[in-house]
């Protein structure tokens, strides 16, 4: 950490309900932070491309690709502010950051964790549900098993 600077609240956002109500209880403990909240996005141009896939030639022409890429992006940092205006709603200034995914959610959380030199990273215990949380397991798990840094996972709440 820099010296002088308040530490840094990395908050993981995806837009569900448990994301929020994490980034509500985190705030209350974090409050003397600088936060930065995260949206994790996957990219249509990361897909494989043999065979045909989605970003086969044929199926879909590079520029249909990438602009199709970038709209997950801005998606992605469009969710990242709403985390900020529900952080800001609370007193706590928030900058929002989209990250691609590097393989698996809690890799790239990870690494985001590692680059802006956090020291804390803040998540629920469970976020975007269905088949896609199946087949990539558990995020909140994978952070905090991995992570060298502090982790504050937040229980979801009762339904």
């Amino acid at each position: 950490m820099t010296a002088g600077r308040a530490p840094l609240a990395l908050y993981c956002f995806d837009g569900s309900a448990d994301s929020r109500a994490a980034c509500e209880r985190a705030a209350a403990l974090l409050g003397d932070h600088r936060a930065v909240v995260l949206c994790i996005f996957e990219s249509i141009l990361a897909l494989p491309t043999s065979g045909a896939g989605v970003t086969d030639p044929e199926m879909m022409p590079p520029e249909d690709a990438e602009e199709v890429d970038e709209a997950a992006r801005e998606r992605s940092l469009g969710l990242a502010r709403e985390g900020c205006e529900l952080l800001g709603r609370l007193g706590i200034p928030a900058e929002p950051a989209a990250a691609e995914d590097l393989g698996s959610v809690w890799r790239t959380i990870l690494a985001e964790a590692d680059e802006r030199d956090a020291s804390v990273i803040v998540l629920g215990s469970r976020g975007l549900t269905g088949v896609r949380s199946l087949v990539l397991g558990s995020v909140s798990h994978g952070v905090a098993n991995h992570s060298r840094r502090p982790v504050l996972i937040i229980p979801a709440l009762p339904e």
